[in-house]
């Protein structure tokens, strides 16, 4: 078993210009947590000499370490083994880019998020930003990938390897630490200028065009409004102004834009409940005739990732091709059958996220208690999780009541990629993705048909 320190790799989660990050386990109590070790591109050193990356690399676990910000990642420990230096922070399952989908192509088209859910994480990297510039510090690297979700939702900014205080002189070359592409601002970018929080704001205005739309920004693109019909001219306005090319002409602080964000959510969230009823007439005028039974895989499988997309039946943003018509019936307070599967689910679920093996005793525990007069519950499969998901409706997702609970997005599927990860459903955003059984989701029992 490969280990930094005392600590048992998992897996590698990412590679920046001064180190590598990993998923570990912490071995006396079991605990999965994320390190960083000294590990600087050669082009880095060269440029700057060992001491003064070193000298940096303990400067970013400090300043991190200081913040007690709950927007903030949180690191534990600064320690030092065999000559490698690294420090242990805090690990979650999730994050911005995963959620949306951005792949390695980034300008490839992405996962669009609902309103409502985009501004809950946007508030919270302002928030986490307004900690940061307070205390002088500019992040200038700040994408998807480095926003982590908790198991809530809340998000959290990652990766300071490009950060600085203000007035603090690198010696390393603008155009080696440009941030990431699409995402840094104008003056990141051989304008000669240097990034200030401003510059942070921008890169916010992209993740909220990008989250919103789908898509990048581009030179002459179409407003907002015209990519999201659910969008208006007041999203335009505030996205626009995110990304002016002066930063004269951008919010000049994150509460500054955290307010004017929440004055449009609020107004958006009090235009779509006037349109609900009228929208919910239209949309539940349809065909009373019964619906076509369907039947669906029942049995738990090892698939793979080159044939999830045809067994999952999926696109190519590990989201459903087809859908079911579903038929809901409340059974009970713990129960929901759907007449269009034969299935018969819990309304609600595992109160809390736990490792798939948890997972498996949750279902075990299930039978015990035999919910809704069963003892069949079992861990369901990909495809039935995704039965229950519906096509997007644009401006009526904002109005549906699901009889289920909101709490359960990430949901375990009884399917396995391989010995070490399994396969999960976001029932939320509606896509597939395959997790290390190590990590933690919620569970909803099915039973039948």
């Amino acid at each position: 078993m490969k280990k930094i320190g005392r600590y048992e790799i998992r897996s590698i989660l990412g590679r920046g210009a001064m180190g590598s990050v990993y998923k570990v386990v912490i071995p006396e109590i079991r605990k999965i947590a994320a390190l960083k070790v000294l590990n600087p591109h050669s082009q880095l050193t060269e440029k700057t000499g060992e001491k003064w990356v070193r000298d940096q690399f303990v400067s970013e676990a400090a300043m991190i370490a200081n913040m007690r910000h709950p927007n903030v990642v949180d690191v534990w420990s600064l320690e030092e083994d065999d000559g490698r230096l690294f420090y242990l922070m805090e690990y979650f399952c999730h994050n911005l880019g995963e959620l949306i989908g951005e792949s390695y192509w980034a300008d490839a088209p992405s996962r669009i998020v609902r309103v409502e859910k985009a501004r809950g994480i946007l508030v919270d990297i302002l928030r986490g930003l307004f900690r940061l510039h307070a205390a002088g510090i500019v992040h200038r690297d700040l994408k998807p990938f480095n926003v982590m979700l908790t198991d809530e939702g809340v998000a959290k900014i990652v990766d300071f390897g490009l950060s600085r205080r203000r007035g603090e002189v690198s010696p390393v070359d603008a155009d080696l630490l440009i941030g990431t592409k699409y995402y840094a601002a104008p003056e990141q970018i051989g304008s000669g200028d240097e990034p200030d929080p401003r510059s942070d704001l921008f890169s916010v205005g992209v993740i909220a065009w990008r989250m919103l739309t789908g898509h990048l920004p581009e030179e002459d693109a179409q407003p907002p409004s015209a990519l999201n019909k659910e969008l208006d001219a007041s999203w335009d306005e505030f996205l626009l102004r995110s990304m002016a090319q002066s930063p004269s002409e951008r919010f000049q602080n994150a509460r500054e834009m955290r307010e004017h964000l929440e004055s449009v959510c609020e107004a958006h969230g009090k235009k779509k409940r006037t349109e609900c009823e009228t929208n919910l007439r239209q949309a539940l005028a349809v065909s009373e005739k019964p619906g076509i039974q369907v039947e669906l895989r029942s049995r738990p499988a090892r698939i793979t990732s080159k044939q999830a997309p045809s067994v999952f039946q999926l696109n190519e943003l590990r989201q459903p091709e087809s859908f079911v018509q579903n038929r809901l019936r409340q059974e009970s307070d713990h129960t929901v059958s759907d007449l269009a599967t034969g299935l018969l689910w819990q309304t609600s679920g595992s109160d809390f996220p736990m490792i798939f093996e948890s997972a498996k005793q949750y279902v075990q525990r299930l039978n015990d208690e035999k919910p809704g007069g069963r003892d069949d519950w079992r861990l369901p499969t990909v495809n039935e999780l995704l039965s229950l998901l519906n096509p997007p409706r644009g401006d009526l997702d904002y109005c549906f009541d699901s009889p289920f609970s909101r709490r359960q997005k990430w949901i375990w599927s009884g399917d396995t990629r391989s010995v070490k990860a399994s396969w999960v459903v976001h029932v939320d955003m509606g896509f597939v993705s395959s997790n290390d059984i190590m990590d933690f989701f919620y569970v909803k029992g099915v039973c039948g048909p």
